[in-house]
């Protein structure tokens, strides 16, 4: 059966409904009010919540949303008692893996982290919540409910520490993973053919001194300076920034620029955005041209060529690699304190996006990702860590709570 699903005002129903099909309605609280309003845009029919909100998601920088159990019972509650339909948002949490994560845009760009529990009636990993038996006990009032226990949660792998201790820096080696696209301009991820990941635009600035580095087009999303390979600054979208003062060391000095695509707005009109440089970059005034535009999808590292680490807490972007035991696999969270921001891969598979402005703090890892015997971890760091190793943990941590 076909139908059309917008939140339970008279714009949005007015707007997404089609004519012969059935229309339903998205929203966590004020049950009678939405279903008064789905009713009187859609005089007959079944009325159904085919979003219930139980929880939300989380954006870099925000907290950790969460809702409490009992409140979002009692509005289950009310949906079944006025012979409502409805579909549970989000019965069973789950991960942004890899660069799946999408973003928000009303006044700022505001990318979503890699975690999407959503304080699920089941966690990221499968485990019930107290949502899913404040909502057993709910539904058993309205329907009969299976007459067995609530399944366990999943066997955990011991907290285990890793050492990374082979490592290889990302710019002087960005070559062996993508060969450049050559242009005078430097040319957007779309145009590269990069849907997701990074691209690295090098060029040289014929002058030397103090001045302004001008990015008038902005930045999709997240820029990384550098001059000669030392950092110079970073530019953000969410903080709409397009100018960077520097001091050039020299004339014919190597400019990098490191783009980030945090992930594509899924809401609104900036759906489709483009990531990368959108446009000319100058240096006090003076257009630079002469562009290797590097696409960095990262996903096939076996190129990067580790070695043994002489230091593993240069301030630099580079890979990081080391291995560990597991006996028997079984869920676990990759926890990186003393990182900074980067991109985690077990055994080759990419777990996502990690960045210690939280509220996010650890990565979750399925057991099907890992194998018995040796292991391997590798991260790209894109700033600098303080520690050469990691930690496996048996318990997620979300960050600081709000809950709504």
């Amino acid at each position: 059966m076909l139908f059309t699903c917008d939140q339970a005002n008279p714009e949005h129903l007015a707007a997404g409904s089609l004519p012969g099909v059935l229309a339903t309605s998205t929203f966590g609280s004020r049950v009678e009010q939405s279903l008064e309003r789905l009713r009187a845009h859609q005089t007959e029919g079944p009325l159904m919540c085919a979003e219930f909100w139980i929880g939300w998601f989380d954006h870099w920088g925000g907290p950790h949303h969460v809702r409490d159990a009992a409140d979002a019972a009692a509005d289950l509650d009310r949906l079944l008692s006025a012979g409502a339909s409805v579909n549970i948002y989000m019965f069973h949490g789950g991960t942004n893996f890899g660069f799946t994560n999408g973003a928000n845009h009303k006044h700022a760009y505001e990318p979503t982290v890699t975690s999407y529990d959503y304080d699920a009636a089941l966690t990221e990993c499968g485990d019930p919540g107290p949502k899913y038996h404040a909502f057993r006990e709910v539904i058993a009032r309205h329907a009969p409910v299976p007459d067995e226990p609530a399944p366990a949660p999943g066997a955990k792998l011991l907290p285990t520490t890793v050492e990374l201790n082979r490592r290889a820096p990302l710019l002087p080696h960005v070559g062996a993973l993508a060969e450049p696209v050559r242009s005078d301009d430097p040319v957007t991820m779309d145009d590269l053919g990069l849907r997701t990941g990074y691209a690295l635009y090098r060029t040289t600035v014929p002058a030397s001194g103090d001045g302004l580095l001008s990015f008038p087009g902005g930045v999709g999303d997240r820029a990384q300076v550098f001059l000669d390979g030392a950092s110079v600054g970073v530019l953000e979208r969410e903080r709409h920034d397009e100018t960077l003062p520097v001091r050039v060391p020299r004339p014919g000095a190597t400019l990098d620029v490191l783009v980030e695509n945090m992930g594509g707005v899924n809401y609104g009109p900036r759906i489709g955005a483009p990531k990368g440089l959108l446009g000319p970059v100058s240096f006090d005034g003076t257009v630079l041209q002469g562009w290797d535009c590097h696409p960095l999808p990262l996903d096939d590292l076996d190129a990067v060529p580790f070695a043994p680490a002489e230091t593993a807490t240069a301030a630099v972007p580079a890979f990081h690699l080391g291995t560990f035991e597991v006996d028997t696999p079984a869920d676990t969270f990759l926890s990186l304190p003393g990182w900074t921001k980067g991109q985690a891969w077990v055994n080759g598979f990419h777990l996502g996006r990690y960045w210690n402005r939280g509220p996010q703090r650890t990565l979750y890892v399925p057991a099907p990702v890992l194998r018995p015997g040796v292991n391997e971890l590798v991260l790209l760091e894109l700033h600098a860590t303080t520690l050469a190793c990691a930690q496996l943990t048996d318990t997620p941590d979300l960050g600081p709570e709000n809950t709504w």
